[in-house]
């Protein structure tokens, strides 16, 4: 399971790629799926239909409802340092 808070400009960035993902090649959906989960750790199957194609009118969608939280920069960039610093912890258990 990836995040489901993000920043006003992780957004912009995730809608981004998901216009290129859906007009794209199969080797570039994956691409793109693959940057969304590294560079964002956003996964779609956390917010979609099992088997249904998801596209930016998507992620809108799950703001609207809820399933997607928009924080300001600074409370991203807090959560972002906690959490790499609990991962670092694990690697060193």
């Amino acid at each position: 399971m990836g995040r489901n808070k993000f920043s006003e400009s992780e957004i912009k960035a995730i809608a981004k790629l998901l216009r290129r993902k859906n007009s794209g090649t199969r080797f570039q959906q994956k691409m793109i799926r693959h940057n969304l989960r590294v560079n964002y750790e956003f996964n779609i199957s956390d917010f979609n239909v099992q088997g249904k194609a998801f596209g930016e009118e998507d992620l809108y969608a799950a703001i609207e409802r809820g399933a997607i939280v928009i924080l300001d920069d600074a409370t991203i960039a807090d959560m972002k340092a906690k959490r790499a610093k609990l991962i670092s912890q694990d690697r060193h258990l």
